[in-house]
């Protein structure tokens, strides 16, 4: 079996060549996963529902050995769950620990596996090889966290994470998970409701504003407002949620509110087309997360 590297939330980790160049998107409503293959222009159903006890499929990535990993957030069954990258189930990963109501995961610099709860505003962390939980990393409502969603690794290894309701990224010690204060300040750049953030591939962060349905650009390492790089509802732009990069660096975005995936030239921010609509596939609807895979 091949696989190849690729670029997952600021990670390299593994990605398999036999999935093929597409999209795998969670949906706030879904117990599964979906790809949508890029070729063929059609979605497909990745995971199936309820494979491994799936309940509300959130965040998911590639983890180092190739497998994908997803936030089950139903609250029937809390836990994150181990897939081979056909989607086939492998086993349960991670569960316990403090874990509530997971919004995103992800493996840390050091390889540990972090996620954000957000029903406790707080983040737990897990052996990255074993699932082995190792309790609270991020106290729930540390710094005055309100709504926690996505969370992201600075490069200098401190953690990040999105305030829905503090309209503020928050920043915590790498190693600790103390608080360290507001990477980006409250309404900065009229940031408001954020969601998910991401490094780009310029080295700066994203953050999906889904209070005003627009995605602003920060300083990578200082945090100082740079642009609004996608405008405000642009291209029908409603809610943005799961966003990543994909063919020629162009920025593709869940949203959510408009039930669509959109692409956005990954340079200026200008819209570009719609890559996948409801009208096209009901099962898209409410768009959360979107994984990159393949080339």
């Amino acid at each position: 079996m091949k696989y190849r590297w690729t670029k997952v939330l600021g990670i390299l980790a593994i990605a398999p060549v036999l999935l093929g160049a597409g999209w795998l998107i969670t949906t706030h409503s879904g117990d599964d996963v979906l790809l949508y293959d890029d070729h063929a222009k059609s979605l497909e159903v990745h995971v199936s529902p309820g494979s491994g006890g799936l309940s509300g499929a959130r965040g998911l990535t590639f983890g180092p050995d190739g497998d994908l990993f997803v936030c089950s957030a139903g609250k029937f069954n809390w836990a994150i769950l181990r897939y081979r990258h056909t989607g086939q189930f492998k086993k349960p990963f991670a569960s316990g620990g403090g874990l509530v109501h997971p919004y995103q995961g992800i493996f840390g610099p050091n390889g540990q596996f972090y996620v954000s709860g957000q029903d406790n505003d707080g983040v737990v962390w897990f052996d990255g090889k074993t699932g082995k939980a190792k309790g609270i990393f991020v106290i729930p409502g540390a710094g005055g966290l309100q709504s926690i969603r996505g969370i992201a690794f600075h490069p200098d290894g401190d953690l990040l994470a999105a305030g829905r309701d503090n309209n503020a990224i928050l920043r915590y010690n790498g190693k600790t998970g103390q608080f360290k204060g507001f990477f980006v300040p409250a309404k900065q750049g009229k940031l408001d409701r954020p969601i998910q953030l991401h490094y780009g591939p310029d080295g700066h962060l994203y953050v999906g504003s889904s209070g005003n349905n627009c995605i602003l650009r920060f300083d990578g390492r200082t945090g100082r407002f740079m642009d609004t790089f996608v405008k405000h509802k642009a291209g029908g732009l409603k809610r943005p949620s799961g966003f990543a990069w994909g063919p020629k660096n162009d920025l593709y975005v869940a949203s959510r509110k408009s039930n669509q995936i959109l692409r956005y030239d990954g340079t200026t921010g200008k819209f570009k087309k719609v890559v996948l609509d409801h009208k096209q596939d009901k099962r898209l609807r409410n768009p959360e997360f979107l994984l990159r895979t393949g080339s």
